[in-house]
């Protein structure tokens, strides 16, 4: 159980990593373009197969084939929460390379954004108001570690939960030639 845990949450971690890198290497990761949100998106995806595919294998492996609530959610979390800590660990990497301006540059976008747009004066100050509050909020590590962190395993741990249920059935998500083989028995 625990190379599984260990193996997809390495995986999915270095998948989220690799996306986190592309992002910020392509183009300006302060400015979100389609292909960014297309790039996160998937990535999101690909992580959360790896934890299903996780709590599968360990099932797929077990003597019986069958594998408790409890030990699906074991995995799944153990997944989510590796992959989360190098998806958290490379955007504070980025962040660092950033000289910790990615908040601020951010809320200088938006904010030029509102002028271009036609917004009024006391429409950008109450952007610029509410932006300080984050930018703020950014500089505390705490904080910015803790929201990247629970980016990604918030939605992880609802997987593990969802994916623990369907897949404690062994009749569920198995090989067509397995499925033959259970309907020979």
């Amino acid at each position: 159980m625990f190379k599984s845990v260990v193996l997809f949450g390495l995986i999915g971690g270095l998948l989220a990593a690799t996306s986190t890198l592309l992002i910020t290497s392509i183009g300006d990761a302060t400015q979100p373009t389609i292909f960014s949100q297309l790039l996160k998106f998937l990535t999101m995806a690909a992580v959360l197969y790896m934890c299903l595919y996780g709590i599968k294998r360990v099932r797929d492996n077990m003597p019986d084939k069958k594998l408790s609530f409890p030990q699906g959610v074991v995995v799944g979390f153990g997944i989510s929460a590796l992959a989360s800590l190098i998806h958290c660990t490379s955007w504070e990497l980025y962040y660092f390379s950033n000289d910790y301006q990615f908040a601020r540059e951010v809320s200088q976008n938006l904010i030029q954004k509102a002028k271009l747009n036609g917004a009024n004066a006391i429409e950008v100050a109450e952007l610029m108001v509410r932006n300080g509050k984050i930018v703020e909020a950014y500089a505390n590590p705490v904080l910015r570690i803790t929201m990247a962190y629970l980016q990604m395993f918030v939605i992880g741990a609802i997987v593990s939960c969802v994916g623990a249920v369907l897949i404690r059935n062994p009749n569920f998500w198995v090989a067509p030639h397995k499925k033959k083989e259970a309907t020979e028995r």
